[in-house]
Order: structure tokens, then sequence, then C-alpha cells
């Protein structure tokens, strides 16, 4: 991918990947819904696991398609002018291959139940935003359940629409992976800036972290932009001149980051600050948690007679 170090570190393991796991609504919606504190915190752990599998799957095809399907796959590059197959197309190349009717018929299900149930999961998360958090407090706030029912199901079919029309998008990237990572470089990365400052951070406020988030979205998009017009503004964003679209996506994202801290820290530092009676729920130093029963567990083990206990004996 022609990446420094930094890019992989920073922008993808310490912004992308944290900040999907705790700002991501298709994932935060399932531990809002979960009955107790204890299932909330085992949610992501659980879907981390299964995460996990996630490189096998992906990269496993891949490297029996080179090793099997050697004569069918070329470059990415040559199969967009082509029209021959490259390795986006490993998986359903395999199963026509190496499976039979009936294997084949439940590989292609399984495919299109992947695909059917992620999409469910962001058409649903689209439509929770937009109904409850964005169109019932700032446009409609006196509307019946019965109205929010029916503007939740309008919403779920526009997003449909939205969808399909970003399809073509996919089509101009050089594989869905690029896409994702250009997606998450956009809007969570400086989301993560966001919640991170606001939970931690007693002095944040609701300007800062308004502006900070604009601004890191619209540096990411606009560094974006400048490397679709001219190519070779790839070196500065990347930090290499022989960088890749990844590498980008990855830097963008860590540069969208630090925009977004910056200037939520500047703008809060300006703006009044809230009463720290208001920030109960909102601050992690402000809000007092339950204590749950490992906790419990492991505070009975070190109490103050067992520790007495081990320093004696030692």
């Amino acid at each position: 991918m022609g990446i420094h170090w930094t890019g992989i570190v920073f922008g993808l393991g310490a912004i992308i990947s944290m900040g999907y796991w705790t700002t991501d609504f298709l994932v935060v919606q399932r531990i809002l819904a979960a009955k107790d504190m204890r299932s909330a915190e085992l949610a992501p752990i659980i879907g981390a696991g299964f995460k996990m599998m996630v490189p096998f799957i992906v990269i496993l095809p891949g490297l029996l398609g080179l090793g099997l399907l050697p004569e069918k796959l070329v470059p990415e590059s040559v199969a967009t002018v082509t029209g021959a197959h490259s390795y986006n197309d490993v998986l359903p190349l395999m199963l026509a291959r190496y499976c039979g009717p009936g294997l084949l018929g439940l590989g292609v299900t399984a495919l299109i139940a992947g695909f059917m149930s992620g999409m469910a999961g962001n058409v649903s998360a689209f439509t929770t935003v937009w109904t409850y958090d964005i169109y019932r407090p700032l446009i409609n706030s006196k509307g019946t359940d019965h109205h929010y029912v029916n503007m939740g199901r309008l919403a779920t079919v526009f997003g449909v629409l939205i969808s399909v029309g970003t399809a073509y998008l996919v089509m101009r990237s050089a594989s869905l992976m690029d896409y994702v990572q250009a997606l998450f470089s956009f809007f969570i990365a400086p989301l993560f800036g966001t919640v991170v400052l606001g939970m931690l951070w007693k002095r944040a406020t609701g300007p800062g972290g308004f502006w900070g988030l604009l601004c890191g979205t619209v540096s990411s998009i606009s560094m974006w932009a400048w490397v679709k017009i001219d190519p070779t503004a790839l070196r500065y964003v990347a930090l290499s001149p022989n960088a890749k679209a990844l590498a980008q996506d990855m830097y963008q994202a860590l540069w969208s980051f630090l925009v977004c801290v910056v200037v939520t820290v500047t703008v809060s530092l300006a703006t009044k600050p809230m009463p720290h009676q208001a920030l109960a729920g909102l601050v992690y130093g402000e809000t007092e948690f339950p204590r749950l029963p490992m906790c419990r567990f492991i505070s009975a083990r070190c109490s103050g007679r067992r520790w007495s206990r081990l320093f004696s004996s030692s």
C-alpha cells in the first residue's frame, strides 16, 4: 500500500477501528437494546469475536483462488478495461467451479443472507437516527406515535433508494474495502474525536463538538476530492509518493480526527462551559456507574484483609 506504520497504527488501529466499535450506530444500537450493563459490556466483546473471523473469510478464498484459478484472475485495473475476473470475483468463481448444484445454491443463499443482514442493520440505523434524533427533536416534536412510525417507514424506503444509488459509487472504487474505508474516514474518524472529548473532557461544549465534527468531516471529504482532482496530491495526504487508496483513507482518518480535536478544543475554550451538575450521565467523571457482579467479586477478593495477608505472608 505504500504506507508508513503511523498510518496503520494511528489511522487504522487507533481511530478507524476504535471509532467503529464505539460510535458506529449499527453496533451501538445493539448495545442500547441490552437488558443490563453487563449485557451491554458483553455485546461488543462477543461481536468482536465473530468479527475476528472476517479476515479468514476474506483472505483464505483469495489465497485459494490465487493457487487454483490463476488463469482466470487478472489485476483490477485490467479487469475494469477487459471485463475479465479480478480478485473481487474469487468467491463466486470458486463456488461455481467446486460446488454442485445444491451446495452452489446454498452458497449463493449465504452470500445474499449476509448482504441482507448488513443492509437491514444499516437501513434500520439510518431510520432510527433520522426519526428519533433529527426529525422528532428538530422538525416535529408534537407528532403522535403513529406519525413517527409512518415517518420511519418513509425513511426506510428512502434509505434503500440511497443505498441503491451508492452502489454506483462503489463501481468507481478499486474495491469495496476502499469504498468502506473512505466512508469511515469521512464520518467515523471525526465522530470518534467528538465522542472521546465529549465523554472524557468536562470542558467540552456543544458548539465545540458541532464545529469540530463539521470541520473534521469537511476536511476529510476535501482531502478525498483534492486527490481525485489531482492524483499527485496523494503524496501529501498519505506522506508517501508510493501510497495507494487504502493508505490515503487511513491518513484521511488521522488528519480528520486531529482537525476535529483541535477545533473542538479551541471552540470549547472560547465558549461558556456547562455546569457540572448538567454533565451527569454525559461525562465519565461526573457519572456514577453501577457496580457489576464481577467488580464486586474483584473488590471482595482485593479487600484490605486479604491484601494484608498477602503482604504479611511475603
